[in-house]
């Protein structure tokens, strides 16, 4: 486990610079948890190791033209974090010495444009073996007041391994804003971000993170094209979206690129910096190719009221374009699920789902005008009250493959509807062995009076 002994280069910064210095001082009282940007730590993300299997991967925005002490009070807040990687945005001013100070490495290409992302990491777990600069759009033209061309944007990237041999790749993205003289923007530069993903995933796992300047709440956030893509949003990962901005907006993302495995979110936090922008902070499990996010065992909701609901909108996130996912529940309420369903199609997944309510609700019309209701298609919807009769759960996953583990079956105790997974004793029974997977899909075909 490392601890806050290992971050040597607090001790090597150079004193005869004045902005290092600040620095230095800055970190050491973050370290500490005494001081640095408005507030203090919203959640000490540094106080829960990622641990050895897992990476904890920063995004910050630094914002431009602030004061050499805020700014380093706010890299005091990153560096505090002991992150793997780092994505930065608003940076082609600062040095690569403040950025990456010693026991950290950096990637960008000098320039206004090229040098405003940039990708660090940690030299004492992973080595660099590839890097460089992308385009991610070229839109010229702007305003009087602008000091630079806005809609003119490179991402900057990094593939690196630890010492087990694992890969993992890391791209630092920021997105022009949608202006006159940026119109439909957006999208493409999505497209763009995906096709780089695309590429660096055939040496493994690839990390984005930036600044989209697209709010994740709002209606103009592309939600069906990005899945269609294969990039996954850490949020809908998680089940969580925080504000990342002073404005309340939440438009500093992080993504994978779907692939198998997809790793899985562990926790996710923000953090107040002087910045106009919280820093994001993303834990992720399972680093490497035959990794897999669910392992036999118990979930219970003990400790984490959500904990159980959360791991049903996980283990729908994680499903890859291709698989199945075979879900039932004798009640099931609220949008969180039916979101992750209708995420899961426009990526390709087939999603046959099995519901108890007596009546039909809006929630069983919307998954049936979603799905369909013809059981021998692919995907379906239907609604069965004699649930009893064929041995299976109250509530029910059964994914052909779901954050890189095959044969995934998660039984629950309790019916999907938040008030009822909140209620203690909520438990769920994952499994990942082909005898329990077949043995539960028999059952669930039996339900619907459809052969296999």
């Amino acid at each position: 486990m490392r601890t806050l002994s290992s971050l040597r280069w607090l001790r090597a910064l150079p004193a005869t610079v004045t902005a290092l210095a600040v620095l230095a001082t800055l970190l050491v009282l973050a370290a500490a948890g005494t001081g640095g940007g408005r507030g203090g730590l919203e959640k000490t993300a540094a106080e829960a190791d990622p641990g050895t299997g897992g990476v904890r991967l920063v995004q910050a925005n630094i914002k431009s033209g602030m004061s050499l002490d805020r700014t380093a009070s706010d890299l005091g807040q990153v560096f505090a974090q002991l992150p793997d990687f780092i994505t930065y945005n608003e940076v082609s001013s600062r040095p690569d010495a403040m950025l990456a100070p010693p026991g950290y490495a950096i990637q960008r290409t000098p320039g206004t444009y090229t040098g405003a992302t940039a990708v660090v990491w940690d030299t004492a777990r992973w080595t660099k073996i590839a890097a460089g600069t992308y385009n991610i759009s070229n839109v010229w033209g702007k305003s009087k007041k602008q000091k630079v061309h806005w809609g003119v944007r490179y991402a900057n990237w990094a593939t690196l391994r630890n010492a087990e041999g694992r890969t993992v790749s890391v791209v630092a993205v920021h997105f022009a804003p949608v202006t006159a003289y940026t119109p439909g923007i957006t999208l493409p530069s999505y497209q763009r971000m995906a096709a780089l993903a695309q590429t660096l995933s055939a040496s493994g796992p690839v990390l984005m993170a930036g600044d989209v300047n697209v709010n994740f709440r709002s209606t103009a956030y592309p939600r069906n094209e990005i899945a269609a893509m294969g990039l996954v949003n850490a949020f809908d990962l998680f089940g969580v979206a925080p504000a990342t901005h002073d404005s309340g907006a939440v438009i500093d993302h992080a993504y994978l690129y779907q692939g198998d495995p997809l790793l899985p979110v562990t926790n996710l936090t923000t953090t107040e910096l002087y910045s106009d922008h919280k820093m994001l902070t993303v834990d992720l499990g399972n680093v490497g190719p035959r990794a897999g996010a669910f392992a036999p065992g118990w979930m219970s909701n003990k400790d984490d009221k959500k904990a159980t609901m959360r791991l049903v909108r996980s283990a729908i996130n994680q499903a890859p374009p291709g698989s199945a996912l075979h879900l039932a529940t004798k009640k099931l309420s609220g949008k969180s699920v039916y979101r992750a369903i209708v995420n899961a199609r426009a990526r390709g997944v087939e999603v046959q789902i099995i519901t108890g309510n007596s009546r039909a609700t809006d929630l069983d019309r919307k998954l049936a005008k979603l799905l369909g209701t013809k059981k021998k298609h692919k995907s379906w919807a239907k609604r069965k009250t004699a649930w009893s009769h064929y041995g299976m759960p109250k509530a029910l996953v059964l994914a052909s493959t779901s954050g890189g583990t095959r044969a995934v079956r998660i039984d629950f105790n309790r019916v999907w509807v938040t008030k009822e997974q909140k209620r203690a004793g909520s438990a769920a029974q994952v499994r990942s062995d082909q005898f329990g997977y077949d043995e539960m899909f028999i059952r669930f075909f039996a339900a619907v009076g459809r052969t296999i």
